[in-house]
């Protein structure tokens, strides 16, 4: 199966996965790597690198990072070219959740990663009232 790692400034992925256990279950083989505030870039790298290993059982992992050019991104991004890994950024819970219903033992990391990058456009949404409604419009 493929592992998922997801990595953050704080602790958003940590909180992602809690909050995904919570609707779907906990996920099997995924973990979370936050960055703590202050801490060395190239010892979070190492940190990560770790549960990459840990979580790669011969399928690869998929990366998913809060955000592009941060701290957490630069690590995996530097690191992917040596692992079996692919990397989503902009993680967020509809992301996750597709990813823990619709995983399975056979998935590719491939098919994993347009998942993840399909479902978390589509989980965003923009909800707005009419000027009128707002009191703004004639």
């Amino acid at each position: 199966m493929v592992g998922v790692l997801l990595i953050s400034h704080g602790k958003l992925c940590e909180q992602l996965l809690e909050s995904n256990a919570m609707i779907a279950g906990p996920m099997e083989q995924a973990d979370s790597v936050a960055l703590r505030a202050g801490e060395n870039p190239d010892l979070y790298g190492e940190r990560i690198r770790k549960a990459i290993l840990e979580l790669n059982t011969g399928m690869g992992v998929l990366v998913l990072v809060d955000m592009l050019g941060g701290t957490p991104y630069n690590q995996i991004g530097s690191l992917a070219r040596d692992l079996p890994v692919q990397i989503v950024t902009g993680m967020n819970m509809p992301m996750l959740m597709s990813l823990a219903l619709n995983r399975e033992e056979d998935s590719t990391l491939t098919q994993l990663a347009d998942i993840a990058f399909e479902s978390a456009q589509q989980g965003v949404k923009l909800l707005r009232k009419k000027e009128t409604q707002l009191g703004k419009g004639s």
